[in-house]
């Protein structure tokens, strides 16, 4: 199962030059087919708009299924920045301070195994200094298909409690809270079941109360029963020559890394803090904690982290974010102070994106000039295709060399369009008029993978085609 969740400090491994030249497109294709990633989408941020977003590939390579605007992706450590928020917005409220002992807000005793006695603060949980370490002998038996049927506050006591199921001398590092730092996800699940003991709520139920209905960020959940699976990205792990489906999994921490959205409801995020925490009259955070976030908190320890939010230099200049990545997922979100730009790349594969972040940071005015700059308030919202119902429509031969027919025996077709597997868009007809069937001349294409989409006034549907 999952190595989960990459740690900041791996980001080093991020930074790759895009050839010099190449326009943003074409290094985003390159990097797909060189890394072998199945889908990406990725968007650019000015002040609080977006002024570019690309999609390619597949969302679901059985299926066809190309990434859209309404492709829901697996944020991985990202989810941690929300989780973060949650959390400070508590803060504001005068509900703890940041230097306070956790055990007094908490059911059960946080106990380090080397340290008993000593107290562990929100502040260090906020910036990895906690000592809870991630004993993956355990956490990777703990990833399931579906929701984790264990619940985030009883995993947490067996795992940090004397006398839990989980709890030993790998709970924890060997330091005292505060002597080190060393990134953990538990630590930053802990935060999420912070939010639920202080407030008596849910996480989840918290987070769609006070983050993303505020920020009308649809399409956006913690739990798969919160979210139309059929438009979730399927994660994927290329292995010599062939992509293995994760499956749709879940864990109990799931505050450090389960989040699922969309790149533009991430974008209305990305946004807050890019605007010093209100965007478009709403306030996810006053300026002043947003301010605290984006801060070193001890450089002794780490030169880079903030509060959950970490440092990067990109492009020669300061960045703040984070990454993420589990298995079949890989997402990077960060965003310049100076200039207020943002940058946002979300994937179903497991390549770094670092030649992608740095061609969207060196984009041009040509890269840019065919899009409109859009609005992130509530009126911008995600375009949901509408997808036909189940129909009997195919492809023969399928193979073919020379013609096929696309044929559907209880549908019209108006329109058609083939994509490559990067979802570059390769041909699009239209009908004079609906019919059932369509005979494709396929001699001059490339050996390959095709995406034929069928199109009707009620929706579309998508099948693989194969040029030998």
């Amino acid at each position: 199962m999952p190595m989960k969740k990459w740690s900041s400090w791996l980001i080093i491994l991020l930074i790759a030059s895009n050839g010099w030249g190449q326009s943003l497109e074409t290094t985003i294709l390159e990097h797909m087919d060189n890394k072998n990633v199945s889908g990406l989408a990725a968007i650019i941020i000015q002040d609080s708009n977006i002024v570019w977003e690309g999609y390619y590939g597949l969302a679901d390579r059985n299926l066809g299924k190309p990434v859209d605007t309404s492709t829901i992706f697996m944020m991985a450590s990202i989810s941690k920045t929300i989780t973060a928020t949650a959390l400070m917005q508590l803060h504001e409220d005068g509900l703890f301070e940041l230097d306070d002992a956790i055990n007094e807000y908490l059911p059960f005793s946080v106990t380090p195994v080397s340290h008993p006695d000593a107290d562990i603060t929100f502040r260090q949980l906020l910036t990895h200094t906690s000592s809870i370490r991630d004993n993956w002998s355990v956490l990777i038996d703990l990833y399931t298909i579906g929701n984790s049927p264990l619940a985030l506050g009883d995993f947490l006591e067996d795992y940090l409690s004397p006398g839990g199921d989980y709890y030993s001398s790998q709970s924890f590092y060997g330091y005292a809270p505060g002597g080190n730092a060393n990134y953990s996800n538990v630590g930053a699940a802990l935060c999420g079941y912070l939010v639920e003991a202080i407030t008596g709520q849910p996480f989840n139920a918290y987070c769609h109360a006070q983050i993303f209905e505020p920020l009308c960020m649809d399409n956006t959940g913690w739990f798969l029963s919160e979210l139309d699976t059929t438009l979730i990205a399927r994660p994927y792990t290329y292995i010599f020559g062939t992509y293995y489906d994760q499956g749709l999994y879940g864990y109990p921490d799931y505050p450090d890394g389960q989040l699922r959205t969309t790149a533009r409801s991430l974008a209305k995020f990305l946004g807050a803090y890019m605007q010093n925490g209100t965007l478009y009259g709403t306030t996810l955070l006053e300026e002043s904690t947003v301010e605290s976030m984006l801060e070193v908190q001890d450089a002794d320890l780490d030169a880079i982290q903030g509060l959950m939010w970490y440092q990067w230099n990109l492009g020669g200049e300061p960045h703040w974010g984070h990454n993420g990545g589990d298995d079949g997922v890989s997402t990077d979100m960060y965003f310049n102070p100076a200039t207020r730009t943002g940058y946002i790349v979300l994937t179903n594969g497991e390549a770094f994106n670092g030649p992608v972040i740095n061609a969207m940071i060196d984009a041009t005015a040509d890269d840019l000039a065919s899009a409109t700059a859009l609005q992130l308030d509530c009126n911008f919202t995600t375009e949901i295709p509408d997808v036909l119902p189940a129909v009997n429509w195919g492809v023969q031969p399928n193979p073919a060399s020379d013609f096929t027919t696309i044929s559907c025996s209880d549908c019209v077709m108006e329109s058609i369009q083939v994509r490559d597997l990067t979802g570059k868009l390769l041909l699009e007809q239209n009908a004079a008029q609906p019919v059932q069937y369509w005979q494709m001349d396929v001699s001059t294409w490339s050996s390959g993978v095709y995406i034929i989409t069928l199109f009707n006034d009620k929706g579309s549907s998508s099948k693989l085609f194969t040029k030998p």
